[in-house]
């Protein structure tokens, strides 16, 4: 076993000569095992070990007794031990128990590998627990992420080196080295399913289908690992690309550069991004998944779909929008200054500056998205900068009679999230000039203009 353990930290290169380890104990079988294991490779390995116990309070007295052997195993052995106690008032709501209690172990393991600059976490999962996590995302209908089963290495910190050791094979070197360890009464409740799993359902397969099921599929995740990393980073590669635009609580994407990608690229696009939205991990579907690929394929402009945790996705025009939805009765953002000519002024909401000087007709021979010359004196001051307003309306340069803003945005297929923010130079009369957009026909430079005003946007 010890010769296993020590391939598996070579082959998935796991720990570096001199790094400090914090090994999570808990007293069982599997972690004893890799706390004994690490000791024996330690001197070879130049490792230097910190032991970690969490204790849970979850089996009362017996959850007390474990913390006690693993503090005298521990010391028996010379390890600086370091133990943490679960605060059940931390958890919130909507979050299951077990996330619960798993987010808090390693949230105590880091805490100590800060305190005593360790580079790595061991953790004691086997190739049995590998088995039971496959099988047990296959009965939840997952897809590859969960098949590949859970990592030899994590987040470049906690390793798994007993990945390719069976449980039978720690209980025998346990039993043959005379090492003691403790056993949890929880594992033998039928309650939880992995515990079903591993009593029932694997006994079942070996001895009706494969008498090697464990070992196969821990293979099978190992397989599949090399395959749900190339997604992965084709997904973080796209994740780079000009078209997909992120904003607070708001993502945008082009839908035809959507169509374009690979329908199993596009669904795990899909499934990172809605999670981004999530703090609680497995808060999507297949099902969500499936119905914002169908609005996409549909492509259908106004249309749209409330996924989990109040995210709307919609079409509107050329791209897909997700929105998280929560504080949508929320007042929108209105903003209105009175501009000084000649001058500068500061938009805050907007966190751009526009700029205004008199000028010659001959030094005004263009306008441009973020500048523009009107006419001075057909300007009905004040001048006012703005967002919309029910009614808005001007007279398109070069047309003849008005439009409303409203239509125009329409007409331009300006998404509505965007209405709100463009910046209108707004005069007695009407809309005068349409940010980056359009001019006003009533306002326009011409060869009798004597008085030339010229409007500048600085971006801060």
């Amino acid at each position: 076993m010890i010769e296993k353990v020590k391939a598996a930290i070579k082959k998935y290169n796991m720990l570096k000569k001199g790094d400090r380890v914090i090994v999570a104990l808990s007293g069982g079988p599997d972690s004893t095992a890799l706390m004994v294991v690490l000791d024996l490779l330690a001197q070879e390995l130049d490792l230097r070990l910190i032991v970690a116990h969490f204790n849970h309070g979850l089996r009362g007295v017996e959850s007390d007794e474990d913390e006690i052997f693993s503090r005298d195993l521990s010391t028996k052995k010379g390890f600086i031990f370091v133990s943490g106690k679960m605060d059940q008032r931390k958890k919130e709501k909507g979050i299951a128990p077990e996330d619960f209690y798993r987010r808090e172990r390693y949230n105590f393991l880091s805490k100590v590998a800060e305190d005593y600059q360790a580079q790595k976490i061991a953790l004691g999962h086997n190739m049995n627990d590998q088995a039971e996590t496959v099988l047990l995302n296959i009965l939840r209908g997952s897809g590859l992420e969960g098949l590949k089963g859970f990592l030899p290495i994590r987040d470049g910190r906690f390793i798994r080196p007993l990945i390719e050791t069976s449980r039978q094979e720690i209980i025998s070197f346990l039993n043959e080295e005379g090492i003691p360890y403790r056993e949890d009464s929880s594992n033998e409740n039928k309650r939880y399913l992995r515990n079903r799993i591993r009593f029932e359902l694997i006994p079942y397969l070996k001895e009706k289908f494969n008498p090697k099921i464990v070992k196969s599929l821990a293979q099978m995740a190992e397989i599949l690992r090399p395959e749900d990393e190339f997604i992965r980073q084709c997904v973080n590669n796209i994740l780079k690309l000009p078209f997909v635009q992120r904003q607070q609580n708001r993502i945008i994407l082009k839908i035809a550069a959507l169509n374009k990608l690979d329908s199993a690229i596009r669904y795990r696009l899909f499934k990172i991004l809605l999670e981004n939205f999530n703090p609680i991990p497995n808060g999507f579907s297949f099902i969500n998944i499936r119905d914002l690929d169908n609005l996409v394929q549909k492509y259908e402009s106004g249309k749209k779909i409330i996924l989990p945790l109040g995210i709307e996705a919609r079409c509107e025009y050329d791209d897909l929008i997700l929105e998280r939805k929560k504080n949508s009765s929320k007042q929108i953002i209105r903003y209105e200054y009175t501009m000084n000519l000649p001058g500068s002024l500061y938009i805050k909401e907007r966190k751009l500056t526009i700029s205004s000087e008199f000028k010659a007709t001959e030094e005004c021979v263009f306008n441009g998205e973020n500048r523009v010359c009107l006419d001075l004196d057909k300007i009905q001051q004040p001048l006012i900068v703005r967002n919309r307003r029910d009614g808005d309306w001007f007279q398109p340069l070069g047309m003849q009679g008005r439009q409303k803003i409203k239509k125009f945005f329409i007409d331009h297929k300006v998404p509505r999230y965007k209405r709100n923010e463009i910046m209108l130079l707004v005069d007695r009369l009407s809309v005068i000039w349409i940010e980056n957009m359009h001019l006003n026909e009533r306002v326009k430079v011409t060869a009798e203009t004597k008085n030339v005003l010229k409007l500048i946007i600085l971006e801060s």
